[in-house]
């Protein structure tokens, strides 16, 4: 099916392609390696596709959130032994912005690269994490 929706864009001359990494694929955590090799592989994939399919009209970016809002985080604070109220105001302190992300931070992004107006953004690698990268 992917192959047949990017021969679809190639032909018609015009296609966004959108993949969702982590942060953590560009910049490895510790006891996380499988997972950040997993996204950096999206992130490689991605810029192939990228340079492959823009002489097309075709533009492949990739997403790379940071800490978002999202039931990860209740797990991250089960894991913690705290509540979810004290592991959200932990990320948040690290984060430049002073708060973690929402799900609707990454959907505008997306968004914003799917529209005509994102035609000469190719091959990038768009942080969502409020400064932390």
């Amino acid at each position: 099916m992917a192959f047949a929706i990017r021969w679809a864009m190639q032909a018609a001359g015009w296609g966004r392609i959108v993949t969702v990494a982590s942060g953590w694929g560009v910049s490895g955590y510790p006891r996380a390696s499988a997972y950040s090799a997993s996204k950096a592989g999206i992130i490689s994939l991605t810029r192939a596709v990228a340079r492959e399919l823009g002489p097309h009209g075709v533009t492949a970016n990739a997403v790379a959130p940071g800490v978002i809002d999202t039931p990860q985080l209740d797990v991250d604070a089960a894991d913690a032994g705290v509540s979810a109220a004290e592991i959200r105001a932990r990320y948040a302190a690290r984060v430049p912005a002073g708060r973690v992300g929402r799900a609707e931070d990454v959907a505008a992004l997306v968004a914003h690269l799917c529209s005509a107006a994102a035609g000469t953004i190719t091959g990038q690698v768009v942080g969502v994490d409020g400064g932390l990268a």
